[in-house]
C-alpha cells in the first residue's frame, strides 16, 4: 500500500476499501458507512473486537441529522457551537446505521471533522464514513502518517495531512432525551459542553454511564509497545524495584489487549511532555512512539500536582488507560 491523494482516497472508499485520513484529533481508519465488506475490513484490519462501536463522520449538520432516530434541540445547539470540531455526539440511531457500525447497540456517535481533507474526502464520497483511529486495538493512536505506516507495515494506505492539530481522540457526549453523560474527555471540555447547554437553558445535569456507547472506553486503551508505569512525583522509593514487583503482577491479557511484559526492566524512559496542556496532547502520542523505541526496558510518566488541573483531564484519560500500572507514594 503507499501514500495516496484525496481524490484517491475516496474512490477507494467507493470501492469499498479501507484508507486511512487525518482528522484534527488522530489519523482514522475509515471504511463507508453503507459498505458492509468496508466496516468488516476495519474490524479486521485492526483486530478491533466487533463489541467495539465506531464513529461516524459526516459532512455536516443535514448529514448528522438522518443517522440519528431524533434530534434534539441539545444536539442542534451543540453541533453549531462545535462542530466542525472534536465533538462526538452519541444518540439513538436512525435506520440508516447497521449494527455493525452500533456494535449491536440502539445509539451511534457522529462527528464533523474539522480537517479539511476529511472534509474533502467527505465531500468527493458523497456519503458519511466510519472511521475508529489508524492502529492496532487498544495501542497508540496515530497522529501522523508515518505512525499508520509503521503500524500496519505499507498494509493500509494513507493520505498524509501533516501532524493531527489536537492530538487525542474527540470528545465523546451521551444525549438520551434531557440527559447528558461525558463518556470520554476531550479537547471539547465538559466546562464548554456545560456553558453552552446552559446558556441554551437546556442543561440539567451530568448523568454518569456504565455502558460502552463509544470507543475508548475500556480499562486500557493507547498502550505503547513497552510498558507505560504512571509514577506518582511524591514516590521516594527503589523505583526499579518497585516497578519490577509490579511487573509481576500484570497478567497476561487484560480486556483483549495483551499487556506487554518484559522478563525484567532494568532501565527507564521518561515520557516527558510540555508544561502546556494543549502542546502536550499534541506530543502525547508520538512521545509515547518515540519512548517506545526507546532500547530501555519501560517507559515512566511522573505524575504531577499540575496533573490535577482540569485542563490535563483528557491527557490523563489517555495515560491512565496507556499505563500497565500506577506506581503511588
Amino acid at each position: 500500500m503507499s501514500l495516496v491523494t484525496p481524490a484517491q482516497a475516496a474512490e477507494r472508499l467507493k470501492n469499498d476499501q479501507v484508507v486511512a485520513v487525518p482528522t484534527e484529533t488522530v489519523y482514522g481508519l475509515a471504511g463507508r458507512m453503507h459498505s458492509e465488506a468496508a466496516l468488516t475490513r476495519i474490524f479486521a484490519t485492526k483486530k478491533r473486537p466487533f463489541f467495539d462501536p465506531l464513529i461516524v463522520h459526516v459532512r455536516d449538520i443535514p448529514q448528522a441529522r438522518s443517522l440519528a432516530k431524533d434530534w434534539p434541540q441539545a444536539a442542534q445547539i451543540l453541533a453549531e457551537a462545535f462542530w466542525p470540531g472534536p465533538l462526538t455526539l452519541v444518540m439513538p440511531k436512525s435506520e440508516l446505521v447497521s449494527s455493525l457500525i452500533t456494535s449491536g447497540l440502539g445509539t451511534v456517535g457522529i462527528r464533523c471533522p474539522h480537517h479539511p481533507i476529511a472534509q474533502q474526502i467527505l465531500a468527493a464520497l458523497g456519503e458519511p464514513f466510519a472511521a475508529p483511529s489508524a492502529n492496532l486495538f487498544g495501542r497508540t493512536s496515530p497522529t501522523a502518517a508515518s505512525h499508520v505506516i509503521e503500524e500496519f507495515s505499507n498494509q493500509v494506505d494513507v493520505v498524509d495531512g501533516g501532524t493531527c492539530a489536537v492530538g487525542i481522540e474527540s470528545t465523546v457526549l451521551a444525549i438520551n432525551a434531557d440527559s447528558f453523560s461525558l463518556l470520554r474527555p476531550g479537547a471539547v471540555t465538559q466546562e464548554q459542553i456545560r456553558g453552552v447547554l446552559q446558556g441554551a437553558g437546556l442543561f440539567t445535569g451530568w448523568q454518569h454511564s456504565q455502558r460502552v456507547d463509544a470507543p475508548g472506553q475500556m480499562k486500557h486503551h493507547y498502550m505503547p509497545s513497552k510498558p507505560l508505569f504512571t509514577v506518582d512525583d511524591a514516590f521516594e522509593g527503589d523505583l526499579l524495584a518497585t516497578l519490577n514487583a509490579a511487573l509481576a503482577t500484570l497478567p497476561d491479557v487484560v480486556e483483549g489487549v495483551a499487556l506487554v511484559k518484559p522478563a525484567h526492566i532494568h532501565s527507564v524512559q521518561e515520557l516527558r511532555l510540555d508544561a502546556d496542556p494543549a502542546t502536550a496532547a499534541r506530543q502525547l502520542y508520538a512521545s509515547l512512539r518515540l519512548a517506545s523505541a526507546h532500547p530501555a526496558d519501560a517507559i515512566v510518566f511522573r505524575y504531577q500536582d499540575a496533573h490535577r488541573e482540569p485542563a490535563w483531564t483528557a491527557i490523563m484519560e489517555r495515560i491512565s488507560k496507556a499505563s500497565s500500572a500506577w506506581i503511588a507514594p
